[in-house]
């Protein structure tokens, strides 16, 4: 609960500092970086202490837009999962996970004010060190976006900032005993600044 406060404060306070602008941005490519603050929420284990941590992502991505509507797929390294603690035989036990995954969001926009953009969509995610004694269990992963989309205006116009929560739909524990029922699911929360590669205005 508190990460969707978090998101909606931010969209809250986005349009004080959004100015309205003549033209539309046209379609273009851009590159992305910057830290994630992932967590896994575990089920199956009692007690446990999961904890957050800070990992990163970075990628490229392309946005098309049509009036309001945005179209926005992108291709991202991104890292993943958690640290938490466990009861095992004869004491605690930490357990560390780094889940390092290509991602793959298809997020659909919307413009409510020029500036900002409300997003929305799926991302498929691989995982490329599945299976490692630090990797997930399994190599898909599907998980549910929401976030915001800020273009800067004026000098930092090639610059904008995205915030996103990405909810993991598919359970990536490692293989264990059935009985146990042992439940990983992804929660991360980024904030990407952008370089946006647009095209030359004609004379």
């Amino acid at each position: 609960m508190r990460i969707f406060r978090l998101l909606f404060s931010v969209l809250l306070a986005c349009p004080l500092f959004a100015v309205a602008q003549e033209n539309t941005i046209s379609s273009h490519f851009g590159v992305k970086a910057g830290p994630s603050l992932t967590r896994l929420s575990v089920s199956g284990i009692t007690p446990n202490l999961p904890k957050q941590k800070i990992d990163f992502h970075l990628g490229a991505m392309y946005r098309l837009r049509y009036n309001r509507f945005v179209f926005q797929p992108e291709a991202l390294f991104s890292v993943k999962g958690g640290t938490f603690k466990a009861t095992r035989v004869g004491g605690t036990a930490v357990i560390k996970n780094q889940y390092n995954y290509v991602s793959v969001p298809v997020l659909f926009g919307y413009i409510p004010t020029e500036g900002i953009t409300l997003q929305l969509g799926p991302e498929f995610s691989y995982a490329l060190n599945s299976g490692a004694s630090i990797g997930p269990g399994t190599k898909n992963d599907l998980g549910i976006v929401v976030g915001a989309h800020y273009d800067f205006l004026d000098l930092l116009d090639k610059f904008s900032l995205h915030l996103r929560y990405i909810h993991g739909l598919n359970n990536v524990a490692p293989p264990s005993d059935p009985a146990l029922a042992v439940d990983y699911r992804n929660r991360v929360l980024q904030l990407s600044m952008v370089y946006n590669f647009y095209k030359k205005k004609k004379k």
